[in-house]
């Protein structure tokens, strides 16, 4: 023991500077720590010109879904600075006591917000989240494809199930959409709980298995692109995609109605880095800035003050800027937490057949 007395002064002073410094740079150091979807969600220029202009970096996560940014910021709250995520977890984080309630004198850009995107059900306060990207869920078909296959037009869901259709329809992979398009097609309302509506809607999902080719929540619009399939059931943003890569492909809004998201910034409790993550919002706030992430994501924007600087192909895209009458048959997935478990058993199924 007594040859170890001069090395334990040495060691406690090597841990206690590691320590220090570890906290010194998770604590206000010169970055913020970012996590959302991937496929350039925020255009990786746009980061690299706040970058350069302020200084600081940005260390982007990208991940695939809204439960595994709530399961990666509940497991480590101190460890992130800013999330984007989709308006129902925002709720969820919410009621969870996981976001900070934001401090709108840091935030002098958040005027530019269009009032038509805030007070919503998952922040009626708008003390939570900041509005980044409007999106819808819609069909994008093939027409002469799908004529050449010898089945009907689409014009909504319930179309789907037509047998000439088999292996010709993508659609993103999450329960809750899938779950929803059936629920619809049989004129129930989303995220349904009564048992038996649930029973029936999962004994149609079973249906429609033969005709699915791939499930794809990143990239469906290339299925269609090169011909896999015929219909695919995808974001606003990936239709717009598909149909300027392939002008056959033509968009349709389901006459039973389409879902709507706005996926928000939102800041942890514990962000380590909170001054400068409010200087990145202000940032990406800036009306110009929001109009070129439209222009690049092909999302619609909320930044009512970006609207005067947005291309003119956007402003003509009726993808992108929905005409009224389809924007009225819109609607929230609400209170997913109340359905998810159950829709993701059925759909787990669905999916092993």
């Amino acid at each position: 023991m007594t040859k170890f007395k001069g090395i334990l002064p040495i060691l406690l002073a090597v841990v206690l500077i590691f320590v220090f410094t570890a906290c010194g740079q998770s604590k206000d150091s010169g970055q913020i720590n970012l996590m959302t979807w991937g496929g350039d969600f925020i255009p990786r220029e746009i980061i690299d010109e706040f970058e350069s202009e302020t200084g600081i970096k940005v260390n982007y996560k990208e991940v695939t879904s809204n439960e595994d940014m709530q399961s990666l910021l509940e497991a480590n709250p101190d460890q992130y600075d800013l999330a984007v995520v989709t308006d129902y977890m925002v709720d969820i984080l919410r009621q969870n006591g996981m976001l900070e309630v934001l401090d709108q004198s840091k935030l002098s850009n958040f005027s530019n917000i269009n009032p038509v995107y805030q007070g919503n059900y998952y922040d009626e306060n708008n003390e939570y989240s900041i509005p980044y990207a409007v999106s819808t869920s819609f069909l994008l078909v093939n027409p002469e494809a799908i004529a050449d296959l010898g089945a009907d037009p689409i014009t909504g869901y319930s179309d789907l199930w037509q047998e000439e259709l088999k292996d010709s329809i993508v659609v993103v992979d999450w329960s809750v959409e899938v779950m929803g398009i059936v629920l619809k097609s049989l004129g129930y309302e989303y995220n349904e709980t009564d048992p038996e509506i649930v029973e029936e809607a999962k004994q149609k999902l079973f249906e429609l298995a033969d005709n699915i080719m791939r499930f794809e929540t990143n990239t469906p619009e290339d299925s269609l692109i090169n011909r896999e399939a015929v219909v695919g059931f995808m974001y606003s943003n990936q239709a717009v995609k598909g149909k300027k890569a392939d002008d056959k492909l033509e968009p349709v809004f389901p006459r039973e109605g389409m879902p709507i998201f706005i996926d928000s910034f939102v800041m942890s409790k514990q962000a380590p880095n909170k001054d400068k993550a409010y200087t990145f919002l202000n940032f990406i706030l800036q009306p110009e800035i929001a109009a070129r992430i439209a222009d690049i994501t092909k999302f619609t924007t909320p930044n009512k003050a970006a609207e005067e600087y947005v291309s003119e192909e956007y402003k003509n895209n009726p993808m992108l800027n929905i005409p009224d009458e389809v924007a009225e048959n819109t609607s929230f997935y609400i209170n997913v937490a109340d359905v998810l478990e159950m829709y993701e058993h059925i759909y787990s199924e669905f999916k092993m057949r």
